[in-house]
């Protein structure tokens, strides 16, 4: 069984303090193109250095990356930001899906959601990185998911993901049994 990594964006890879957590940021501006000629203009903040980090992660435990943001509305994860952050390719897009009304559902839960489905589909040990919706339905995602080995991680939406989580997710890679660190 091959372990999964779910990654957010926001307050995860694109942070405004990651100069001051690595060491070295890049920023750029970045437009969203919706449908209907509706924009949203963006300035991103990561640290090239967490790029690399988690893709040698990903290589040394052959992990899987599966996008898990609201930035895979028209693919734009694949299409704009991976290439703008230099690494990070390929990976599945799980899809942006909100919820129909906020006053059924939590605005972020369709994250869970997705994860909850994905794992039902192809159950494997994951890791699920994500500013806000692990805080708030985490203990959802563990129930639902009980007897699969994962790793949860809040990250400050300030200071994204820091060495001291990529140290942590090795270690427990490192921790699966034998046939979770393989296909």
């Amino acid at each position: 069984m091959r372990a999964r990594l779910y990654l957010d964006v926001d307050g995860v890879l694109n942070a405004r303090n990651a100069k001051f957590i690595w060491g070295e940021a890049t920023s750029t501006s970045m437009t969203i193109h919706h449908p209907g000629g509706y924009t949203d203009d963006f300035t991103i903040h990561w640290a090239p250095d967490l790029i690399l980090a988690l893709d040698v992660l990903r290589t040394k435990f052959d992990v899987e990356l599966v996008w898990l943001t609201t930035w895979n509305e028209n693919n734009f994860v694949l299409s704009h930001l991976v290439p703008t952050l230099q690494g990070l390719a390929g990976g599945r897009v799980l899809p942006y899906d909100p919820p129909f009304s906020p006053v059924i559902e939590a605005s972020g839960w369709w994250k869970g959601r997705g994860l909850i489905k994905d794992q039902a589909a192809s159950p494997t040990p994951f890791i699920w990185i994500d500013d806000q919706e692990v805080s708030l339905h985490g203990q959802k995602i563990l129930t639902k998911t009980t007897g699969t080995p994962s790793l949860l991680i809040p990250t400050s939406p300030i200071a994204g993901l820091t060495p001291e989580h990529v140290e942590q997710m090795s270690e427990w890679l490192e921790g699966l049994p034998d046939d979770a660190k393989t296909n």
